[in-house]
């Protein structure tokens, strides 16, 4: 069986003399890992593709068992020079790469996260982003394109809406409701998937700014080509921070610990 895709390399390794061993992620396919037998001195069939961050379109056959997949050739499409010569982005981007690898995509549902990281590269690469930023936004945007983007309209206890009529009450202004008064503040339930309003209250849940919840909602709907012009407060950016490492954790079990991703 033979295949042709599209696919961004996210690790390398080499084992023997010319043999290399490479992590890829596929358009079509997900991540797979792949052999490119000679590939270490073979220019003419891999000629700048067997780099980290290489997007290149791959010639892949299976072993004649059908237990591995074998790389015979493959075309360089975008080296990503601008990011590979800079440590700093370069840094920003490992932390993308690893959790792309730690969320095990496959086919299904590959191709939107596919074109999510390019688009990510290429706006860094164009751009600057704030170390502390890409990650946090890349992470919750990955996140909610798995089918686990938080409804932030209405409270997921009562239903009341939460957000509609922020601009006209300040967030920790007092107000009344069947004659108790109450102080407003938000929190994020992150069991529930959603925002929990003042009257409600909700122990477990991460306390939550308005502005923070409001631009919650602004990544749901963003693209990376917006992500440059978002500045936050350090305070509001801790507060993103945990609420979203909380969330990934419950809804897909990883936790970033000591420089990586783990299942937990």
């Amino acid at each position: 069986m033979e295949f042709t895709e599209k696919a961004l390399v996210l690790k390398v390794g080499r084992f023997r003399e010319n043999d290399v061993w490479l992590r890829l992620f596929c358009a079509g396919r997900g991540v797979i890992s792949a052999f490119a037998f000679g590939g270490s001195k073979s220019r003419r069939r891999f000629c700048g593709c067997l780099d980290p961050l290489a997007l290149a379109s791959f010639r892949v056959e299976l072993s004649r068992r059908g237990s591995y997949n074998v790389l015979q050739e493959g075309v360089l499409l975008h080296a990503h020079p601008g990011l590979r010569a800079d440590a700093r982005k370069l840094g920003m981007v490992a932390h993308c790469l690893k959790f792309v690898e730690a969320v095990q995509l496959g086919p299904d549902g590959a191709r939107p996260v596919f074109d999510l990281l390019l688009e990510t590269l290429s706006t860094l690469e164009a751009h600057s982003v704030g170390a502390e930023m890409l990650p946090l936004l890349f992470k919750a945007k990955l996140t909610f394109e798995q089918g686990l983007k938080p409804d932030l309209s209405l409270c997921v206890r009562c239903g009341r809406p939460v957000l509609e009529h922020e601009d006209s009450l300040a967030a920790s202004a007092l107000f009344k409701d069947d004659g108790r008064e109450f102080s407003r503040r938000l929190a994020f339930s992150v069991e529930r998937g959603g925002l929990v309003c003042g009257l409600c209250g909700d122990c477990p849940a991460e306390t939550l700014s308005t502005g923070s919840a409001r631009v919650l909602e602004w990544i749901g709907q963003s693209r990376p080509a917006d992500w440059p012009r978002l500045a936050l407060e350090p305070e509001m950016r801790r507060e993103l921070s945990r609420v979203v490492d909380r969330f990934v954790a419950w809804h897909l079990g990883l936790r970033w610990e000591n420089g990586t991703y783990r299942k937990i």
